[in-house]
This record gives structure tokens, sequence and C-alpha cells, in this order.
């Protein structure tokens, strides 16, 4: 697809002057900030009166596990005279829009931030909170922090969507009793897989990068899964996919998990310590399977009600209102 760079472009059908969001992105390999980005990046092709576009490093990997493969038409190959209607800046977008001089205009920003580390002085991400910009938190305790941190310009919490399919048969029977989802802390999960080992109990131990895929079907074949996420996260997508996969969820208290994975409601929610884990894994694997039923059937809910429509609708409500809330100081 053609595309002359500028400020408005036009819909050939139906003549309508679209607003175009600039992306970046540096993509070296699959993880979890990349997914949500192309999330965001469909919901705002997704909007009317808007469209998309994205700029990549030169240096990114063009392999198979890069989302926007599949709509290459939305890549330009320059920003030189470029003038986006607004920016969507997410991690380390920052420092790059700002190397390519596209900071220095009064455009819109629309600043995804998904962890509390951002507000740390040693994070890059921190030096430009006091740049004005329109936050979009992925949960309540990253907006927390960043207000505390004394951010510029709105603040909005748009939770996390899951994009997999609930309206699937659940499985039968889950072959595997434990999955331990260790990449994070890899010693840790040894420990974890070691202390809940027990004759005839199946357990899957991940440590390194996997397809997605391949870590979505493994959540799904597993009765338990342990997520060891790092003792701080801004939301920690994974125990929320693993909901919507019907595998019952034990993941520690990440500061970001609170407003969803909800202890003795969806999910078990151990402090982040090693015996506390291994108790509530235990604990998982050894509960009646009336309790079982009702945590999973909870979880689904909870899956449900953060479902990708839900999260592009609450952005839409943003780019609806874009320059009214770039108004705001």
């Amino acid at each position: 697809m053609a595309y002359t760079p500028g400020y408005r472009r036009q819909n050939a059908q139906t003549g309508v002057c679209l607003r175009t969001i600039l992306f970046h992105r540096k993509y070296r390999r699959f993880h979890g900030g990349h997914l949500k980005v192309w999330h965001y990046f469909n919901h705002v092709l997704a909007t009317p009166g808007f469209d998309a576009r994205v700029y990549f490093d030169v240096n990114s990997s063009w392999d198979s596990s890069n989302p926007w493969t599949q709509a290459r038409e939305y890549v330009v190959e320059s920003t030189a005279d470029f003038a986006p209607a607004a920016l969507f800046v997410a991690g380390r977008d920052w420092q790059r829009f700002d190397a390519l001089g596209l900071l220095d205009g009064n455009v819109p920003i629309l600043n995804l931030i998904q962890h509390v580390r951002h507000t740390e002085e040693w994070s890059i991400q921190a030096r430009y909170l006091d740049r004005r910009a329109i936050r979009l938190c992925v949960s309540p305790e990253v907006a927390e922090a960043i207000v505390t941190a004394g951010s510029q310009g709105p603040v909005v919490v748009i939770p996390n969507g899951v994009d997999i399919p609930l309206d699937a048969e659940p499985v039968s029977r889950h072959p595997v009793d434990l999955l331990i989802a260790g990449l994070k802390h890899p010693v840790l999960a040894a420990r974890a897989a070691e202390a809940l080992a027990a004759p005839g109990r199946a357990i899957h131990v991940l440590t390194e990068h996997v397809p997605r895929e391949q870590f979505l079907a493994a959540m799904r074949e597993a009765r338990v899964a342990l997520f060891l996420p790092n003792e701080v996260e801004g939301f920690y997508l994974p125990a929320l996919e693993g909901m919507a996969l019907g595998t019952l969820v034990v993941c520690p208290d990440c500061v970001g998990n609170r407003s969803f994975v909800l202890p003795g409601v969806n999910a078990l929610r151990p402090a982040y310590d090693l015996a506390e884990i291994i108790a509530a894994a235990r604990s998982a694997l050894e509960l009646p399977k009336g309790e079982v039923e009702t945590l999973r059937a909870n979880a689904l809910e909870t899956a449900r009600s953060h479902s990708l429509d839900a999260e592009c609708e609450a952005f839409g409500r943003v780019l609806s209102n874009l320059y009214r809330l770039w108004a705001i100081p």
C-alpha cells in the first residue's frame, strides 16, 4: 500500500481524512511488551478517523515472531518530513523519538506505561515523566506510581486485554499436573520443581524463551500453572492468559497483578517468598475438584472482563478525546 507521509491521509473508499498515529519499534525478539504495542497498533486501525504507521530501528529483526511481518504495508522507511497527528510512545521509544527530533513539536503523545519501574530514577523512561503526555497505564498500581512520581499530563488506566479466544472447549484432561513458568527466575523455578516433585506428578518447567504458541499450549495442557514474574511488574499478562486458557493460576504478588489475580477468588497469590510460593502451589495441586472448578470459572470471567475489545473501546475513547486530553496540563 503506497503511502505519502503527511499529517492526514485520505481513505480512498470513504474520502474521510484520517489522523495518523506514528509508532516506533526496536525489535530483537518477541516479548509481551511488543505484543501489547501490536494490540494498540491494531486498536488505532480499528478506530474510525484514525490510521497507524510504524517506524522500525534499522537493526530490527524481521523473523516470523515479529507481528508486523503481516502488516508491512504500514511500515514507513523514514520519518523525514513525516508529520503525524500523534506519537505512540512505549518503553524506550522516548529516546528513539527524541533522537529523530519528533518530540520537539507540539504533537500529542500517547505514552503506554507497562511497568511501575518506569518511575525509578535509574530508568530511562523516568527522565521523560516531566514531559507532557497522555499516560496510558496498564494497571491502577502503575497509575499510582507515576502520579506519585509527578508525571505531567492526564493519566488513564486501561487494564491489559487478552487476545485468547474464550469460547474454546475446555480441556477435559490435563496431561501436565504443574507448569512452572520460570523464564524470569530459572533458579527459583528449579528449586520449586524439586520441592514439588512427587511420584506420578508430571511437572513441566519452562526457563527459556519458546514461541508464544508453544507457551500458550503449555498453559492449556497444565492442571496448575505456577508463574514466577519479576518481584515487581506493571501487570503480568501471562497470569491473565493462564486464566483464559483454563489452568489454575498460582502467581505471587508482583504489585501490578493485584487488580486481577484475586487470592481465593480466581487464583492463588502468595507473597513473593519461596516457601510461600511452594506452599501455594502444593495447595493448588491438592484442592478439591469443586473448589478448583469455582476458581477456574471465576478466572474465566476475569479474562472475559479483560478482553481486547474492552481494551480497544477504552483506547478509542481516548482517541476520540485526543485534543481535549492533550490540552490538560
